[in-house]
């Protein structure tokens, strides 16, 4: 009989152990949320060759080396990243970017809340998220083969909100 009550004892402090933790968890997954408003798009551009350098920013307008070739129809993207029960610094990363139809990414701008543009690829920003503020995103690409009229290319990225 002794030799049963300790296990008794310590299963039961491994269960409620287990359960503040689960309780825990739920409140700090629900004091965050992340929510996709604009995806970004550059937009119409003129056909032409390989190496042509594309930049749309977190403003909407268009520049890098060739940009005289842009038509219309930028929009930069829009995250509406909403932190409730205080204020947190987090890291924001772009990873995973994978580009298709002949271009080659050079980086992922970005823009938090009313901070100046910045990139969010390789190490990435470090911020402070205290309320329902907006990350601003868009894209730097270079052409790797000819465009032309009616073709489409694409990147796609992760944007990873870091909670160190």
């Amino acid at each position: 009989m002794s030799v049963r009550t300790p296990c008794e004892s310590g299963h039961i402090r491994t269960i409620l152990f287990g359960s503040v933790l689960l309780a825990a968890l739920d409140v700090a997954f629900a004091a965050f949320t992340m929510t996709e408003i604009v995806s970004p798009g550059l937009g119409m551009v003129l056909s032409g060759a390989s190496g042509r350098n594309f930049i749309l920013n977190t403003d909407e307008s268009v520049t890098g080396a060739d940009a005289i070739d842009y038509i219309s129809g930028a929009v930069s993207g829009q995250l509406s990243l909403l932190k409730t029960r205080g204020p947190a610094d987090v890291d924001i990363v772009a990873e995973n970017i994978l580009p298709s139809g002949g271009l080659t990414v050079n980086a992922v701008p970005c823009r938090f809340d009313t901070d100046p543009q910045t990139t969010c690829d390789g190490a990435g920003i470090n911020v402070r998220v205290h309320r329902d503020q907006t990350l601003y995103v868009g894209i730097d690409f270079t052409t790797s083969q000819v465009h032309n009229s009616g073709d489409t290319a694409s990147v796609t990225y992760d944007i990873n909100v870091i909670f160190p």
